[in-house]
C-alpha cells in the first residue's frame, strides 16, 4: 500500500463507523443489532443471522462511478457470493446493499438496482449482467467468475436482493447528516454538543467492535437509550456531566489550568481536616472547575447563571455559619471547640443538596463550588477564617503559608 493510499483506506474505515451510526438512527426496528467487520463491512442482525449485508464505498478525491464494469460493484457482488456460501444464507430473505459516494451511471446495472423504486428494474439489471458475464474483463473477471460459480437461480435471487444507495454523503459531510437526524429532538443551541457526545460514545463502541472478541454487535435500542440520556442532559433544567468525578488531578494538571488552591486548602487546615479528606476536597474543586468551564465554553451555562448559583450557596452557608457562631459564644476563645465547630459546619455543607439546575444531581458540582468560594474567602469554616487568611489573599503567591 502506497503512502497516498493510506489516507483513503483510513477514510474508508471511518466511513463504515459513521455510516453504521446513521443506519441505526434510520432503522425502524429496535430489535435489530448492527455489526462492523463481521459478516460484511456492516451487517444488520436478527436472531443471530444477518438480514442486511452492507458494503460501504467512500471516494475521497474523486467522484467515482458505478458503471457496468465498476470494481466497487463487482467486488461487492463477489464478497456476497462468499458470504452466501460461508454463512449458508437464505438469499431471498437477505438484503445486499451498497452505500457509496459514487454515482450510478445512467442505464447501468447499478442504476437499475437502485433503492429508488422509480428507476429500479431488476429484470433489466439481470439481462445486462448476463451480457457482461459473456465477455472477458481483466479488471473484474475474477469477481465475475466468483459470481458465476453460483447456480443460475442463486444468481438471479442475489441480483433481485441488491440495493444501491449512490451519491451518499462523503465523510467530511456526514456531520450534517447526523444533525438532520437529531435536530428535532433538541434545541438548536444544544445540537453541536449533543452530536459531540453521541459521536464520542459511538466511536468508543466502534473500538470495542474491532478490538474485543466478545463484543460483536449493538442493538438499536441501546443507541436509543443513550440518545435519550443525552437529550435529557441538554434541557433547560439540566446540564450534561462530561467530567469523570472519580479522577483526581495531578499537580501538573492543576498548574496547566492555572488553579490556585492555596487558600481553600489552608481553610481546611484551620479545622484540622485529615489529609485524605483534603485530597477529596481537591478532587471536587478540580472537577467542578473543569465542568463549569466546559458548560460556559459550550454556552450551556452563562456567567450570570454561575453568579446566581454562587449567591445561593453563600446564602445557605451564611445561615449555617451564623448558627455556628452562636454555638461558640459560650465557649469564649476555646480554640479546640472552634476547630470542632468549624469541622461540623464543613460537614453540614458537604451534605447539602443545592443543585445548579434542578436535575443536575452530581454532588461534586456543589462541593467543588464551595471549595472555590472558600478559596476566594467568600465562605469559610473556622469562625475566624477571614481574619486569619486575609493576608494570604492580599499577599498573592509570594505570601508565606502557615
Amino acid at each position: 500500500m502506497s503512502y497516498h493510499e493510506a489516507p483513503q483506506q483510513m477514510a474508508g474505515y471511518l466511513y463504515q463507523v459513521v455510516q453504521s451510526l446513521l443506519l441505526l438512527l434510520d432503522s425502524d426496528d429496535p430489535s435489530y443489532s448492527i455489526c462492523i467487520e463481521k459478516f460484511d463491512d456492516i451487517a444488520f442482525i436478527e436472531n443471530g443471522s444477518p438480514k442486511d449485508l452492507i458494503q460501504v464505498k467512500h471516494h475521497k478525491n474523486r467522484q467515482g462511478n458505478l458503471s457496468d464494469l465498476s470494481v466497487d460493484l463487482w467486488r461487492s457482488i463477489s464478497s456476497w457470493c462468499d458470504a452466501i456460501r460461508n454463512y449458508d444464507l437464505d438469499i431471498v430473505s437477505t438484503n445486499f446493499i451498497i452505500i457509496t459516494t459514487a454515482s450510478a451511471t445512467n442505464d447501468s446495472i447499478a442504476w437499475y438496482l437502485s433503492q429508488n423504486q422509480k428507476q429500479r428494474n431488476v429484470d433489466t439489471a439481470i439481462k445486462k449482467i448476463q451480457t457482461i458475464t459473456k465477455k472477458k474483463s481483466n479488471v473484474v473477471q475474477k469477481f465475475i467468475d466468483n459470481f458465476q460459480s453460483l447456480s443460475k437461480i442463486q444468481q438471479e435471487q442475489l441480483i433481485s436482493q441488491i440495493f444501491i444507495i449512490d451519491n451518499s454523503c462523503k465523510l467530511i459531510d456526514y456531520r450534517t447528516e447526523l444533525k438532520k437526524r437529531l435536530r428535532l429532538g433538541t434545541l438548536p443551541k444544544y445540537l453541536e454538543s449533543i452530536c459531540d457526545e453521541l459521536e464520542g460514545w459511538w466511536f468508543q463502541k466502534a473500538i470495542s467492535f474491532l478490538c474485543e472478541e466478545d463484543v460483536n454487535c449493538i442493538k438499536q435500542r441501546e443507541v436509543q437509550a443513550k440518545l435519550y440520556d443525552i437529550f435529557q442532559s441538554y434541557q433547560d433544567d439540566n446540564l450534561p456531566i462530561t467530567i469523570d468525578s472519580n479522577i483526581s488531578p495531578t499537580a501538573e494538571e492543576i498548574r496547566e489550568l492555572g488553579m490556585d488552591t492555596r487558600i481553600f486548602l489552608e481553610q481546611l487546615k484551620l479545622i484540622c481536616l485529615t489529609d485524605k479528606r483534603m485530597q477529596l476536597a481537591l478532587k471536587d474543586y478540580y472537577n467542578a472547575y473543569r465542568q463549569k468551564a466546559m458548560w460556559i465554553r459550550e454556552e450551556l451555562l452563562y456567567v450570570n447563571d454561575l453568579e446566581n448559583y454562587e449567591k445561593r450557596l453563600i446564602d445557605e452557608w451564611e445561615r449555617l455559619f451564623e448558627i455556628s457562631k452562636e454555638h461558640l459564644e459560650r465557649f469564649n476563645k476555646d480554640e479546640q471547640r472552634r476547630i470542632e465547630e468549624g469541622r461540623e459546619l464543613y460537614n453540614k455543607i458537604q451534605d447539602l443538596d443545592i443543585k445548579i439546575k434542578d436535575r443536575v444531581s452530581s454532588p461534586f458540582i456543589m462541593r467543588g463550588s464551595y471549595q472555590q468560594l472558600s478559596n476566594e474567602l467568600k465562605v469559610g469554616w473556622h469562625v475566624d477564617f477571614y481574619k486569619r487568611l486575609y493576608n494570604l489573599l492580599r499577599g498573592g503567591k509570594n505570601e508565606k503559608l502557615g
